[in-house]
């Protein structure tokens, strides 16, 4: 017994068509696979974004706090402390 996809020719239309939807579907998985990868590198886009915000703000308040000490190590030299 042999199989109809066998018996189809090359020009065979429902062949033809066949493969046509197979390669739709190839092409939806691939074009779901990019969408999720840009979706990701998005979030993670937003993320450094954020960390890097935070890291800006806590050097500045390093900076400052840094400076009181400074400033405190200074009063109690002058106290004689």
């Amino acid at each position: 017994m042999t199989d109809n996809k066998d018996e189809r020719g090359t020009l065979d239309l429902s062949l033809l068509i066949e493969q046509h939807k197979q390669e739709i579907w190839n092409y939806k998985m691939k074009e779901s696979e990019w969408t999720r990868t840009y979706n990701q590198l998005e979030g993670n886009k937003k993320i450094i974004e954020e960390l890097s915000s935070t890291v800006t703000e806590l050097r500045r308040d390093n900076k400052y706090l840094a400076k009181q000490i400074e400033d405190y190590r200074e009063i109690l030299k002058k106290a004689g402390l």
